[in-house]
């Protein structure tokens, strides 16, 4: 009886052990890695924004002011620079009371208005005039520019084979270490995220310039490159 008993806690034992992954039926081995690539590429447009904030006694003598100076700076840039009134568009505009804190006290001083004005350059070239030109206008300040391209479908394909190839690389390097050879590939998965390329000037805040000095120095805008990139997750075969 004893011997039975003995025999069945073996079995027992026996039957509970974890098996080796080898041993599970169907069990493939794998190498899992990621892979990443950028692309550069020249942007071909430009976005930014001018904004207009002027403090009057009334609601509507502030918002006339603020209307004109957009509407002055809309006229420069169709007029002058080509733009469509399409890559135009009001992205903000308010209007409130404004205080001042004097002696501890809160004290009204004015209504204020405030609007601002959302562009598109498709001539990137042009920055630099479009600067220069809207500096003659006072009581306005201008964003930070972003470029971008407006068609990046070839270099979002490049980045994403190069992802792979990265991918394939270090899994080639990974199974040289262990002896074995990479096998076919299971799965792919995309990591990317797609936001857009970024290029950032320095913010300018832009007051009544003098037009002979702007003349003789003009601005430089230096768009240099602009980079989109891929990655993704991959899973290979073992080739033992």
């Amino acid at each position: 009886m004893k011997g039975k008993m003995i025999a069945a806690i073996t079995l027992l034992a026996i039957s509970v052990m974890p098996l080796a992954a080898a041993d599970i039926p169907g069990y493939i081995p794998t190498i899992s890695v990621s892979g990443s690539a950028e692309v550069s590429m020249k942007p071909d447009t430009a976005y930014f924004s001018i904004t207009a904030s002027f403090t009057e006694d009334t609601t509507e003598e502030a918002r006339a002011k603020v209307a004109e100076m957009i509407g002055n700076a809309a006229g420069i840039l169709t007029s002058e620079f080509g733009v469509s009134a399409d890559d135009l568009s009001t992205s903000y505009i308010s209007a409130s009371p404004e205080y001042q804190w004097k002696d501890d006290e809160r004290i009204l001083i004015g209504q204020k208005a405030v609007q601002t004005l959302e562009i598109t350059l498709h001539d990137i070239d042009s920055i630099g005039p479009v600067y220069d030109r809207l500096m003659s206008l006072s009581g306005i300040s201008i964003s930070d520019v972003t470029l971008d391209k407006e068609d990046k479908s070839e270099e979002y394909r490049q980045a994403r084979m190069d992802a792979v190839r990265d991918a394939y690389s270090k899994a080639e390097a990974f199974a040289q270490a262990a002896g074995v050879e990479v096998g076919s590939i299971l799965s792919i998965t995309d990591g990317t995220s797609y936001g857009t390329p970024l290029y950032r000037s320095a913010n300018l805040m832009l007051a009544s310039a003098d037009a002979a000095y702007a003349e003789a120095s003009p601005t430089v805008f230096y768009s240099g490159e602009i980079t989109v990139s891929a990655s993704v997750s991959t899973i290979y075969s073992i080739s033992q």
